[in-house]
């Protein structure tokens, strides 16, 4: 009887120990997150490192940092996750993929800290009204057990505005500090020809911003002489302990169709300075180049002018010769007569052929007196004395109009007189 009653003792001893670990261990695993962020176990907090208020706003385009603070008075035991977000006009990177670690004495206590950081770049200007943003942790309980689950940041509001007035939506421009840019240009052959090439590579490099939001070379301008065939921009986004820094490489061929003169305009590339708060920029400085023509290349430039011009030789050489077939049966017309006499100083026909030419159109047998000028009597009578010239030629020839003109010429002196 007396062994039972121990035996019932000790198994009641048993399970009542058995209910309490139980319990206990019920207990423990109950604690949420939010119970251990109550108590003190773990924090959590944000901030923004400028615009974070309305009176200092962070410039458009401008690399805004969302920081996001996870610690513990005991330690980490899994990795911690953090919820992406988006909002409209707003463009959300986690750019570093790991945090900043580090311990922290407070109220005597060594604290377990992890710093994260989340790159914002607002578009627009005004107030963006960011989320709570959701965190997925792991720490260890003061009881040695692990607890998991997720935390929120508090709702923040992130002001923007335009930096300067200057900047228009018509021409790109971008936020950034420490900008370096450089061009560079190859070409096929040291002497350029048409159906040459020619190869522009301009790189931005920048820190604080984005790769994507750095302006691409302006390779749609139509530039004559040139067709032009762009490469697919290269971008390339890294960061080293919290620098972030962007590259955009643009390269574009131009292939030279045509010789002559090629003229590639300057660019101006304009820019924020987030570090000095200032407009910057930089210009591409004017190019030009003399590309030698081709036969082809000279046949595609000149085709409507070569043509005009073979079409024009052939009406002339057709009329030449229909001209020579024509005088050769019929007598040359007198100014052709005439004009071969002074070249080959045939005075005597010369005078012939004024004298014949007068008569004709004035119907006078005295040279002197085919018209009626002091200049005329006073040349007439000189190439008849003297020998003649082929300036008082030509002039003698030119005087001699028709009995028309003359009489016109008369009638309207007349009027002169009676004025």
């Amino acid at each position: 009887m007396i062994l039972r009653l121990c035996y019932v003792k000790r198994l009641s001893l048993l399970l009542v120990s058995t209910f309490l670990l139980v319990f206990s261990v019920q207990s423990n695993a109950a604690m949420s997150i939010n119970e251990l962020e109550r108590v003190g176990g773990v924090e959590i907090k944000s901030w923004l490192s400028t615009g974070a208020t309305a009176s200092e706003p962070a410039a458009i385009r401008e690399q805004v940092i969302l920081y996001i603070e996870v610690s513990t008075p005991r330690w980490f035991t899994g990795g911690t996750r953090i919820s992406a977000f988006g909002m409209p006009d707003l463009v959300v990177k986690q750019r570093n993929q790991l945090a900043t670690n580090y311990t922290e004495r407070k109220n005597g206590q060594t604290w377990s800290r992890q710093r994260w950081e989340i790159t914002l770049y607002p578009q627009q200007s005004g107030e963006y009204r960011l989320p709570k943003v959701p965190v997925r942790v792991q720490v260890s309980a003061s009881d040695g057990t692990n607890v998991q689950g997720t935390l929120y940041t508090k709702p923040m509001s992130l002001f923007t505005q335009l930096p300067d007035a200057s900047f228009t939506p018509n021409k790109p421009w971008f936020v950034a500090s420490n900008v370096k840019v450089s061009e560079d240009w190859q070409q096929s052959s040291e002497k350029l020809e048409a159906g040459d090439s020619l190869t522009r590579k301009v790189t931005i490099t920048a820190d604080d911003t984005l790769s994507i939001l750095l302006p691409p070379l302006d390779s749609e301008q139509s530039i004559v002489g040139t067709k032009s065939y762009p490469k697919p921009s290269a971008l390339t986004d890294s960061q080293t302990r919290g620098n972030y820094q962007s590259t955009r490489t643009d390269e574009t061929v131009y292939i030279l169709t045509t010789g002559g003169e090629v003229t590639f305009p300057k660019q101006t590339i304009r820019w924020w300075d987030s570090a000095s708060q200032s407009v910057k920029e930089v210009t591409l400085e004017t190019k030009k180049i003399t590309v030698a023509h081709t036969w082809r290349s000279l046949l595609n430039t000149y085709w409507s002018q070569i043509a005009i011009l073979i079409s024009a030789s052939i009406v002339l050489i057709g009329l030449t010769i229909f001209v020579n077939r024509y005088y050769k049966f019929h007598p040359k017309p007198p100014w052709w007569l005439f004009q071969q006499a002074v070249r080959k100083q045939d005075w005597p026909k010369v005078r012939t052929l004024l004298y014949l030419k007068g008569r004709k159109r004035t119907a006078t047998l005295e040279l002197k007196r085919m018209h009626d000028s002091d200049k005329w009597r006073a040349e007439s009578e000189y190439i008849q004395r003297h020998t003649p010239n082929k300036e008082n030629s030509f002039w003698l020839w030119r005087q001699l109009k028709s009995s028309k003109q003359q009489q016109r010429a008369s009638d309207l002196k007349g009027l002169d007189k009676w004025g």
